[in-house]
């Protein structure tokens, strides 16, 4: 295990799987901003250096998640991983989760106005979301296989560009839930909560956390090999 200031935070994650839980603790982006060097998110964000490398150090030696290696799996292995775990994961929960995200900001908005703005950026995200997993499911990912087997310049040149605007869609998703977490106050729940808000934050950050993780897998090492 050899972490170095100048790797990249996505090529970390992709090489050690349990330094995911480090950058989230770090509040780092490692898939919109994946790209970024370690040295440039600890400048960027004014991070502890020492304890940053100590604990990603430690991380790095713990297992992968799943027992999986992704940078050893085929892309057709990865995205079917891809679509029945994450896309599974957001098809089943974006619809249960924006009835607990109004309901909650139908009853506690009008003493906490920031839920409301909650229920608007959730309701752009599903969409968002929804669009985007169509798009990846109908013409980005048989793209991929469909270059993997045939790699000539006509077809990279129209991945590339498919490849693109999912990314810039990935930067949108992202920052929705950068404003989510930002707006409360990193789910910080009040002395009011029901039991629906509690739940209602939890299940945010849940779709958070995966969501990270579903990026990470395609724009740092899916997308990467086009």
């Amino acid at each position: 295990m050899n972490i170095q200031l100048t790797d990249r935070v996505g090529d970390i994650v992709t090489a050690y799987p349990k330094t995911a839980e480090v950058f989230k603790e770090y509040r780092i982006d490692f898939c919109c901003g994946g790209n970024k060097s370690l040295l440039q998110v600890i400048q960027d964000q004014n991070i502890a250096e020492e304890d940053l490398l100590k604990s990603l150090a430690e991380a790095a030696i713990a297992p992968k998640f799943d027992g999986l290696n992704w940078s050893e799996l085929s892309s057709s292995e990865l995205i079917d991983y891809i679509i029945r775990i994450h896309h599974g994961y957001l098809k089943t929960s974006l619809p249960h989760l924006s009835e607990y995200v109004k309901k909650v900001a139908r009853v506690h908005g009008p003493h906490h106005l920031e839920l409301l703005q909650v229920d608007q950026w959730f309701e752009a995200l599903k969409s968002d979301m929804e669009h985007h997993m169509e798009k990846e499911e109908e013409e980005a990912f048989p793209a991929v296989i469909d270059f993997e087997k045939d790699p000539t310049d006509v077809k990279r040149e129209r991945l590339l560009r498919i490849l693109d605007t999912l990314e810039q869609e990935h930067e949108g998703s992202g920052d929705l839930l950068r404003q989510i977490r930002e707006i409360t106050k990193n789910y910080e729940l009040p002395e009011d909560a029901c039991t629906t808000f509690r739940l209602t934050y939890l299940k945010l950050e849940e779709l958070e956390a995966d969501m990270f993780q579903h990026i990470h897998l395609e724009n740092n090492i899916l997308f990467n090999r086009a």
